[in-house]
């Protein structure tokens, strides 16, 4: 292709572009969104019982339960049909699950506006509703039953996949009346069982739905998906954010083995190959030749002293309260402290694909779904379709910790462009893990700067809060909802909520202009905040001259579900037990997405003066316990991802080009060093909560504690290994 010809459909890509397409094209994609879940109240608008929209009996008497959440290894589909299989009566080994369509009338995530999953709303957002589909199917298999036996309704009973008449000592199966139950009225108003009737909510021992094909490889992940004649892609997009394509020779690309074709789009250079290898290595031989202009060209030194000059700037505030927080030099003493924290890559095992599909009437969408309505949308709008016209095939998903729920649907639009311009096949669209690393949509570097002030009698009284960093919703539809007063809320998570009730408390956020995309990461803002507070907890706690658990409890007595957390990891844990020599613990504690949780990290340093993570305990109140074998792998997969990022994780720039290109480089926490993880559930009675989420971001201050108990050395900025910190 002559460098005429790709200059003129080229010059005007560049990430930059694509990002101000996402902001035209998000308000519009996503007025429904409301966003109720980023308070602590998740209570639902209450709607009728849908037991034909969720459930499905076959006459050979297995039940079929759709799921309207992606499962990214969290364990959604088997919480969320145990749920439903529970009001049933169901046998859970004939219970089989599927992926819900893209349907926003009828699977709408509640907690979140669009049909998506996030900010650990799968479970709580699914509770009621899929109670009474499950109840509700139950109480008109009975009635057909009843029809049937010509009985009064009260005389029949359920039990794993059968309907009872003890009195004529008859039985049939429920897919024996499934066709005459589904002509039945649906009831409106129905009861649910009481909790210490369950056989499969709350009871660790049940099998998980999909253990069985991810552990024979029978499970179809998006990397695995194929259609018939379907061809490979891989795009070469800008080496820095901002970049704009001049021109490319393909010459060397078009002349290699099952190479099909280049062509340019908007996102970048597309190769078009029989085979995902070929289009790879056609990607590395292209001529590729780009503008900076625009770019970013600054490196990580320069990006963090930015970002900490703007706490110098005025702000707007977050939160504030007491009228003495502008005067700390008044007080008897200061204390300053400032954070600092890296950008951050999700890094999911499972690398972003997608599959687009063209039809005579519209298009196929197959991708580890996360977002069906937005996907669904971008799609369609890419294509010039409709989105009732894009059926989205959702399939597992090898991990996503929030890269997949993209409002910009970049990898997904990026698929759907590259499937229009080829034309001629299905195209799946894949991305190695060097396109993951240097990608973007990172957790955003952040800085933070506290000022606590202390009163004659060694009191805390003051705290000043200040946070920089880059918005996640600026310049997408999320906007609307989520930037309020020149703040995005997910930059104040974990910072603003003056949890200990500090009488006299100011926190303000300033944010910085973006080229590098951020997204939310798992936890989003709590992340950073919560590493604030709760290693500031600990150093307050030390200037009163006080227990750090004792500390906590004497300022949470608003907060009983959080205070009894605490209080049971301190038994856990044994927390008032004295410590060996050379061995020490920490602890950390916090509320987000609806649940309670804290964690004691006890640590030991080595002769070579390397730490061992010995132990990790971990306390965590999230309403009812839908699945307690997976809440504790929820937990223990959350230590090893928030350890992985306190200890070593970040990605780097230099010169605007990202550093990291591979796990070697941006490494995960490896199995030898993974500590003992005791993890406990308080009962409760409440509605469940997240657990996804949560789990996260009291793990990384929790470490920083017990290292400060060791060394006395206070850990300000992430990852420690930045410090000299290092593992045994």
């Amino acid at each position: 292709m002559n460098s005429q010809h790709d200059k003129h459909d080229l010059m005007n890509s560049s990430r930059r572009s694509f990002l101000q397409a996402s902001v035209a094209t998000g308000g519009g994609l996503l007025l429904t969104v409301s966003f109720p879940s980023l308070s602590q109240d998740r209570g639902l608008v209450e709607t009728p019982p849908q037991p034909h929209v969720f459930l499905t009996i076959k006459p050979d008497n297995t039940v079929v339960i759709k799921i309207k959440h992606l499962d990214m290894g969290q364990g959604t589909v088997t919480g969320l049909a145990s749920i439903a299989a529970e009001e049933l009566d169901a046998d859970w080994d004939l219970v089989r699950y599927e992926y819900a369509a893209a349907d926003i009338t009828k699977f709408k995530n509640g907690l979140l506006g669009v049909q998506g999953t996030g900010v650990s709303t799968s479970i709580a957002n699914s509770w009621n509703e899929l109670r009474k589909a499950g109840a509700a199917a139950r109480q008109m298999l009975i009635a057909a039953a009843a029809a049937h036996w010509k009985v009064p309704l009260e005389e029949i009973s359920t039990e794993k996949n059968k309907l009872i008449h003890k009195k004529s000592s008859q039985t049939i199966t429920y897919g024996f009346a499934a066709k005459k139950a589904a002509e039945m009225p649906v009831p409106q108003n129905v009861g649910f069982k009481n909790s210490s009737a369950y056989q499969l909510v709350g009871q660790p021992s049940i099998r998980k739905l999909d253990s069985a094909d991810k552990t024979t490889g029978k499970e179809i992940f998006g990397l695995d998906f194929k259609l018939p004649g379907m061809v490979y892609a891989t795009l070469a997009r800008p080496p820095k954010f901002g970049a704009k394509l001049t021109s490319f020779d393909a010459t060397k690309t078009l002349a290699m083995p099952s190479v099909l074709d280049v062509m340019p789009t908007k996102f970048g250079v597309a190769v078009i190959a029989s085979n995902t290898w070929a289009a790879m290595k056609g990607r590395e031989a292209l001529t590729l030749v780009w503008d900076f202009k625009e770019a970013e060209e600054r490196s990580t030194d320069q990006m963090l002293k930015d970002l900490k000059a703007l706490l110098a700037q005025p702000a707007p505030v977050a939160k504030q309260s007491g009228n003495e927080i502008d005067g700390l030099e008044t007080y008897f003493s200061i204390k300053s402290a400032e954070y600092s924290f890296p950008f951050l890559a999700h890094a999911p095992m499972e690398p972003l694909n997608a599959t687009v599909e063209l039809t005579a009437t519209g298009a196929n969408l197959y991708t580890g779904c996360q977002f069906q309505t937005v996907d669904q949308m971008a799609v369609a709008q890419e294509l010039g379709l409709q989105p009732a016209q894009v059926n989205v095939v959702t399939l597992m998903a090898g991990g996503s910790f929030g890269r997949r729920a993209n409002p910009a649907s970049d990898y997904v639009r990026e698929a759907a462009v590259v499937a229009k311009a080829y034309a001629k096949a299905p195209v799946k669209l894949v991305w190695n893990r060097q396109d993951d690393l240097h990608g973007g949509y990172y957790r955003s570097m952040f800085v933070h700067q506290v000022k606590t002030a202390t009163n004659k009698a060694g009191e805390v009284v003051a705290w000043d809060h200040k946070v920089a960093g880059h918005s996640i919703a600026e310049g997408t539809g999320f906007a609307r909802f989520l930037v309020k007063n020149g703040i995005d809320h997910t930059s104040q998570e974990g910072s603003f909520e003056n949890k200990y009730a500090l009488p006299n408390f100011k926190c303000t956020v300033s944010t910085a202009p973006k080229k590098v995309p951020v997204l939310w990461w798992r936890s989003v803002g709590h992340t950073h905040g919560v590493y604030v507070t709760e290693t500031m907890a600990d150093e307050m706690a030390v200037s009163e001259k006080s227990d750090p658990l004792a500390w906590r409890l004497g300022r949470l007595k608003h907060n009983e579900r959080l205070s009894r957390v605490i209080q049971e990891v301190g038994k856990k844990s044994n927390w008032h037990q004295k410590q060996a020599l050379h061995h020490g613990r920490g602890m950390a504690a916090h509320s987000c997405y609806g649940s309670h949780i804290a964690h004691v990290v006890e640590v030991e340093q080595l002769k070579t003066g390397k730490l061992k993570i010995s132990r990790v305990v971990c306390v965590i109140d999230c309403g009812i316990g839908v699945n307690p074998d997976i809440i504790k792998a929820q937990v223990e997969g959350g230590v090893a991802f928030a350890l992985s990022a306190a200890l070593f994780q970040k990605i780097t720039f230099k010169d605007g080009l990202v550093q990291q290109d591979n796990f070697h480089q941006y490494p995960m926490l490896s199995m030898k060093d993974m500590p003992q993880v005791d993890v406990h559930i308080l009962e409760s009675q409440a509605p469940p909560t997240g657990v996804g989420e949560p789990v996260v971001p009291t793990v990384a201050p929790a470490l920083a504690n017990a290292i400060f108990s060791i060394t006395g050395k206070r850990m300000r900025s992430l990852p420690f290994s930045d410090s000299g910190i290092n593992l045994a």
